[in-house]
């Protein structure tokens, strides 16, 4: 009975997660309306009969031009502290997008994967079939419950945002304290 707990709690938040995403406004012709959320240009799950290394899914990352930041091994440096997940390893590239591979510690064996890019949202299909490739293919799991969402360029504000905590964990993994300005990257700069 308690095997089917942490699956059927994972399932519902996804489904809510998906329900949301289809709910929301995906375009907004007035610019005064800038909408409260954005999504994963492209999001999934998948599981393995054995757990992939980290150094797999880095070396993934590095390989298609992202900065790699494991969050988990990074420890109490960030805020917050990511030491209680089994994994949550976050990329980010010189044209901001960002790749996240998540695992729980309370359901080891399926991980979750977002791929963003800035709004309006442009999807890279190459990457993205390389990601599903990757996963499915390299590292011989099952994926699943793949999601696609386009992004108003209303959520640039709010990806502009996601980007500079971003920044600030990379700064803070290194030890360097974060500034103002990579806090909170203004959308003027990104042009």
């Amino acid at each position: 009975m308690k095997k089917w707990i942490v699956p059927g709690v994972i399932t519902i938040f996804f489904v809510i997660f998906l329900v949301l995403i289809v709910l929301r406004p995906d375009s907004t012709d007035d610019d005064a309306v800038k909408p409260d959320s954005f999504g994963a240009d492209l999001t999934y799950q998948f599981t393995c009969g054995k757990t992939p290394a980290l150094q797999a899914l880095e070396g993934f990352m590095t390989a298609k031009g992202f900065r790699t930041l494991d969050k988990v091994k990074a420890g109490t440096k960030l805020t917050p502290d990511f030491s209680w997940m089994k994994a949550d390893v976050v990329g980010i590239d010189s044209a901001r997008r960002q790749i996240e591979f998540k695992v729980f510690a309370d359901n080891t064996e399926t991980y979750s994967v977002s791929l963003y890019s800035e709004p309006p949202t442009q999807h890279s299909k190459d990457l993205e079939d390389a990601l599903l490739g990757f996963t499915g293919k390299t590292l011989g799991c099952k994926n699943g419950q793949v999601a696609h969402v386009d992004n108003p360029a209303g959520a640039k504000d709010l990806y502009d945002r996601s980007v500079g905590a971003t920044e600030t964990w990379f700064q803070q993994a290194a030890g360097i304290a974060p500034t103002a300005a990579t806090t909170a990257t203004p959308a003027a700069s990104t042009k």
